[in-house]
């Protein structure tokens, strides 16, 4: 999907057709997302095929006669203009300067609604930033918690290069990060990328949030596509893991909308992502020994 097209160019290919990646098998919506050109090498227009449309072409060329396709995109690169990170924050009690990160990104692709991707996990996050705001002051965490709409992931990650632009000489404040951007299924594994040190506080949380249904899981933690940034820079990260059996079927078609989110998992998640953020900006990180 990415790269596709400078490879396809660099063997001398007008074009590239890929099967879609969703996983959709009788779905006529193609899976669609960002492509990456190689300027080694010429452009070409890259385009993606729905599964059922794909097992047709194929049957087509196995007949051995000639298949002749005709490509008419409307997609191209147009003005540019500036959108914004919108950033909240609920200030710890203590007001001690450091923060916990959380956040999901504003965009989305224009063939749905961006139900899954990302509004359900821009709900999540926002939810249980007010969940915490609620609290009576006494009940507040000691540090404060910073919830983030990225801009234009989409198209490059923009609003989260930005973001450790504007904070790189703040890393250390920054106590954890993680990002909800897989959907709205249920959260079945908490992972981290923590120094050792910290495993164990980590490993008390797990607990907490062992009664949700989530298992402890390992040290590797990706932690997000906006986060990324700040991980480079050696902020701390965390991954609440969602089921994703049925993401890419939605991921980036038209039928990415608002009908495919479960109430009672979406909840879930809510309950995860305060439990998380909650106890880390009350507690915060442990120092190196």
């Amino acid at each position: 999907r990415s790269a596709g097209a400078s490879r396809a160019a660099a063997l001398g290919a007008q074009a590239i057709l890929i099967r879609s990646i969703g996983t959709a098998a009788n779905s006529r919506t193609p899976h669609t997302g960002m492509l990456s050109y190689d300027i080694a090498f010429r452009k070409i227009p890259g385009a993606a095929l729905s599964n059922p449309d794909a097992d047709l072409l194929e049957n087509m060329l196995a007949r051995g006669e000639p298949v002749e396709i005709e490509l008419r995109l409307g997609s191209g690169i147009r003005d540019e203009y500036t959108s914004q990170n919108v950033i909240a924050e609920v200030t710890g009690r203590d007001d001690s300067g450091k923060v916990v990160l959380i956040g999901g990104h504003l965009d989305s692709w224009d063939l749905g609604t961006g139900a899954l991707d990302d509004g359900a996990g821009v709900a999540i996050t926002m939810a249980a930033g007010k969940l915490i705001a609620d609290l009576p002051r006494a009940q507040r965490p000691r540090h404060t918690v910073r919830v983030v709409a990225w801009a234009n992931e989409e198209q490059g990650i923009y609003g989260g290069k930005a973001y450790a632009e504007a904070h790189a000489d703040a890393v250390d404040d920054h106590l954890i990060g993680f990002e909800s951007d897989f959907g709205a299924g249920r959260i079945w594994r908490f992972d981290t990328r923590v120094p050792e040190h910290a495993l164990p506080m980590m490993d008390a949380i797990g607990a907490v949030l062992a009664p949700l249904g989530i298992e402890r899981g390992n040290n590797e933690a990706f932690g997000g596509a906006d986060v990324g940034p700040m991980r480079t820079l050696g902020m701390p990260v965390a991954g609440l893991v969602q089921d994703g059996t049925t993401y890419f079927d939605y991921h980036h078609t038209a039928n990415d909308t608002l009908d495919k989110i479960d109430a009672a998992e979406i909840d879930q998640n809510v309950a995860a992502y305060v439990a998380l953020t909650y106890l880390i900006a009350e507690h915060g990180m442990p120092d190196a020994p």
